[in-house]
């Protein structure tokens, strides 16, 4: 430590004396093209002052970069192979431990990652149903507010058992007529046209199969083909209407 600390005022006091070295001579050149001594003075003290300042914030710089530059090479020196250093006896004892253990690791991670896949398969699936069983929901809310003063609370109930044949792809057969009163084959449609809009699961040949069905009554002298062909008309007409956004259900 007290050589350290020797070579440290060793190091600043020869800068020092240097500086100071060149103060005096700037004085002397000063005095020589005519300046007073005062200025010659503030001069020399200004320079000494200067040169020492501008040395300690070198140092602080080279000393910062020299830090960075030495752990670099540590590191470097730290990340080269040590294999150099291990007698060639002993390297093939090495590499033969060392692939025995990579096998272990190496199944278990072939069936982490089955894992994973299949985990996110079924996460991908519950995702999708909980998507379909919402606008199930919203269908199903939806008829109830357009149906509740027109049909009795048990085809209202049997009306929300025919939504859902038809967005789970169930066979019609097992679609059982609701029957209405005070709406036209107009409002009928649109419901279809809705209906079909809501899940767009089909072709709007299913969606008119769907109300010839449901409405067996109401619609018994109309065939399907010209049910979908007016599944659109006059979409603002009627009591209930076209509905191009479900969010708000």
């Amino acid at each position: 430590m007290k050589t350290k600390y020797f070579e440290y005022i060793t190091v600043y006091l020869s800068v020092f004396l240097v500086c100071v070295f060149v103060g005096i001579i700037g004085r002397l050149v000063l005095l020589e093209k005519g300046a007073d001594q005062y200025t010659a003075g503030v001069f020399f003290w200004i320079s000494t002052g200067f040169g020492v300042l501008m040395f300690a914030i070198l140092s602080l710089f080279l000393n910062d970069l020299a830090e960075r530059l030495v752990n670099r090479f540590l590191k470097a020196k730290k990340n080269e192979s040590p294999e150099s250093h291990i007698p060639n006896e002993n390297l093939e004892k090495i590499e033969e431990e060392l692939q025995d253990a990579l096998i272990t690791p190496g199944l278990s991670g072939n069936k982490n990652s089955a894992i994973d896949i299949q985990q996110l398969r079924e996460e991908r699936q519950n995702a999708a149903r909980n998507q379909k069983q919402a606008r199930i929901d919203t269908a199903i809310r939806y008829a109830q507010q357009e149906f509740a003063l027109y049909v009795s609370d048990d085809d209202l109930k049997q009306l929300g058992k025919n939504i859902i044949i038809y967005a789970e792809d169930i066979n019609f057969e097992k679609i059982k007529p609701v029957k209405v009163k005070d709406l036209s084959n107009l409002d009928l449609y649109h419901f279809g046209w809705n209906i079909w809009n809501c899940f767009k699961v089909s072709r709007q040949d299913r969606a008119a199969q769907f109300l010839k069905l449901t409405f067996a009554d109401a619609l018994k002298d109309v065939e399907e083909n010209s049910i979908k062909t007016h599944l659109k008309d006059d979409e603002q007409k009627g009591l209930i209407k076209i509905i191009e956004d479900f969010t708000d259900f």
